[in-house]
């Protein structure tokens, strides 16, 4: 006997681990060379894009057959939360995602993973496809 699966089975798939799958959709660690990043990157930089099509690439829906086309404009939502040093520890962002399933905006944050700061932390809780 071999599986086979329709078009709505998959997009039912899709949806039931959009809403149902977990509570992190997306995680990426983004390490700079010689002991890492020196500040958690801005929403629209090369950094952040390449960090959110990475995570994009391997989430749980990834396998279930949604395609990352294109990102397009990335900007920041709200203020930073600032740590002790006034230098930013989380960061969080919006970004206009083109899809096999559509155009939607997906929100993320980035903070730091580690307490000596060499490891940026990329979350995306929910993917809206």
């Amino acid at each position: 006997m071999t599986m086979s699966f329709s078009k709505s089975n998959l997009m039912t798939g899709i949806a039931f681990a959009a809403l149902f799958g977990g509570v992190i959709i997306i995680l990426r660690l983004a390490t700079g060379g010689y002991g890492g990043p020196t500040s958690i990157p801005e929403c629209n930089s090369n950094t952040t894009r390449d960090m959110l099509q990475d995570a994009f690439k391997n989430s749980p829906q990834a396998a279930l057959g949604l395609k990352l086309l294109k990102i397009g404009e990335m900007s920041v939502v709200g203020k930073d939360l600032l740590d002790e040093n006034n230098e930013v520890r989380h960061r969080v962002c919006v970004a206009d995602i083109f899809t096999n399933l559509g155009r939607k905006p997906v929100y993320f944050n980035m903070s730091w993973a580690d307490a000596k700061k060499t490891q940026v932390y990329l979350e995306a809780p929910m993917l809206p496809f």
